[in-house]
């Protein structure tokens, strides 16, 4: 059965599952629902408005359900409780693959209608977040005007239908904080008085030890083109250790569990192998007490960012240059790319081509050699003012 059958036959059964799905006829007053399922990293660079929206003049009187991804369940039921009367959690993978979890899970989440619906996604996705406020009963469907980068031009003329109001933004690459801001500023018809990310923690009791100077090594990325290589990260966790003293901790998904393994081979000792052994809010701890972090492109980055973490290194590819990397100084001062090196040679013109409808990085992340990223984070912390 070739991929494009497959797919027919899976949208033929997602229209049938639709089609089950008997929506609530009661409507709760003063209610309103806030999708959000994307990953971790935009989760970071949005949660600070669900306080906002909570705190309101327009819907402070709200009950709000969230409808998020399960990824964040750990970190927004301990952050963001004070806020949200109620979670959804929504596993994406087994919403797209299993049909039954689909048609459950669709079923809980409409048993419910509301005066409001909110989807600020700016890469709204057809069968995903569209699907569920095309389904929930509301009185208003509020959504983000979207790029089509997650979904096709014919299924956003079908989707933007599904929405009673649909809040425009600029279409060319706006960092995400900054685009979250400006969608929350619109409905709210108010300036919004915050500048960045920000996670408070409170102290987490963890069952491991942390030693008092250690540098994170973050191997995960969703994309596999996203992620460098298990060697490469050796040499500059050595460099680290033997020009800076640093011990070294290695973090990642349990996805990188195998990669992990093959990296703590390069190191002889003083090293903790975090891998998939932590909660996302216990990784979070690490982070806030580690001194450096050297990551792939990914969530790991932006949580360093929301937490001030003082020395934050991120080699990158290409991808969706401007709108999460890089970090505009404003925000923060200690967040560093290495860029591939056609980046590096020609940022203004990569910047261009990158503003254009459907482009894609090609770039091999291997090509960003070792030495480049120690050379940046030699300049870095040997020269206070670059980042201070």
């Amino acid at each position: 059965m070739n991929i494009k059958f497959k797919t027919i036959i899976k949208l033929i059964a997602y229209f049938i599952i639709n089609l089950l799905i008997r929506p609530s006829k009661k409507i709760n007053p003063k209610s309103l629902v806030l999708i959000r399922l994307d990953a971790i990293g935009d989760y970071i660079l949005f949660r600070n408005f669900i306080e906002i929206l909570k705190k309101s003049s327009k819907y402070k009187d709200y009950s709000i359900t969230l409808i998020g991804n399960v990824a964040w369940k750990n970190l927004t039921e301990e952050l963001d409780y004070k806020f949200v009367d109620k979670f959804i959690w929504l596993d994406r993978h087994s919403f797209s693959k299993d049909l039954i979890y689909r048609y459950r899970k669709l079923k809980e989440i409409v048993s419910s209608g509301y005066e409001i619906i909110i989807n600020p996604i700016f890469s709204r996705t057809f069968f995903f977040d569209d699907n569920i406020v095309k389904l929930i009963n509301a009185k208003e469907k509020i959504g983000s005007g979207s790029n089509t980068s997650n979904i096709e031009v014919w299924q956003k003329n079908i989707s933007d239908k599904y929405y009673t109001k649909l809040i425009q933004n600029q279409k060319e690459p706006m960092f995400e904080f900054y685009r979250n801001k400006s969608f929350f500023e619109n409905l709210l018809d108010t300036k919004i008085n915050i500048n960045k990310p920000i996670i408070s923690l409170n102290k987490e009791n963890l069952e491991f030890k942390l030693s008092k100077k250690y540098a994170i090594l973050f191997i995960g990325a969703s994309d596999r083109y996203r992620k460098w290589s298990v060697e490469k990260f050796s040499k500059i966790g050595n460099h680290l250790k033997k020009k800076y003293g640093y011990d070294i901790v290695i973090c990642g998904s349990k996805n990188e569990i195998n990669e992990a393994n093959e990296l703590e081979k390069y190191f002889d000792k003083n090293i903790l192998n975090l891998t998939g052994k932590t909660t996302l809010l216990e990784l979070l701890s690490v982070i806030s007490n580690g001194d450096l972090i050297l990551s792939n492109e990914t969530s790991a980055p932006h949580i360093a960012v929301a937490l001030n973490l003082k020395n934050i290194f991120v080699i990158y590819n290409g991808k969706h240059f401007g709108r999460f990397t890089p970090y505009p100084k404003e925000i923060s001062k200690n967040y560093h790319a290495i860029y591939h090196p056609l980046i590096e040679r020609n940022l203004k013109d990569y910047e261009k081509k990158s503003n254009k409808i459907g482009f894609i990085s090609k770039l091999d992340i291997e090509e960003i050699s070792s030495d480049m990223v120690k050379l940046k984070i030699d300049l870095v912390l040997n020269n206070h003012e670059i980042y201070m």
